[in-house]
């Protein structure tokens, strides 16, 4: 990492928020919900700081359905996790005992199933729909 990059890392985790988020992604791929419940942040509190973390490209998201699951970014994850865990080691342990806890909850249960689909729409409601828009 060049120094520029290095201080922008910092300048992230100068947050502790920031930096509580980004040691539970370390233990697994986590939802918002999932998150929420983990930190009891407020959604709004916790999309606010995981756009700071994407902007800074510390994670990365994935959506499934409705729902947006979160991962470090593969590069800063090789070079951060030892230090991360070599520095916050008892937070560590404890973020990942609680990441646990919440898995098992499973609180994003559903972002794994097809989401549902809607049923095909009739001939006559399609009929219905142009005549609205041409009104």
């Amino acid at each position: 990492m060049k120094l520029d990059e290095v201080l922008k890392v910092f300048r992230v985790f100068s947050e502790r928020t920031r930096l509580r988020i980004y040691l539970a992604l370390l233990e697994a791929e986590l939802c918002v919900g999932e998150l929420m419940a983990l930190l009891k942040l407020e959604q709004s509190l916790l999309s606010h700081q995981l756009r700071i973390l994407r902007q800074a490209g510390l994670i990365e998201a994935r959506k499934s359905g409705r729902r947006v699951f979160y991962r470090p970014a593969a590069d800063h994850r090789k070079q951060l996790e030892p230090l991360l865990s070599g520095l916050f080691k008892e937070e560590f342990e404890m973020t990942s005992r609680k990441v646990k806890s919440i898995k098992e909850k499973n609180v994003c249960r559903l972002a794994g199933k097809k989401e549902k689909e809607l049923p095909p729409r009739s001939a006559r409601t399609r009929a219905v729909d142009s005549a609205r828009r041409k009104a």
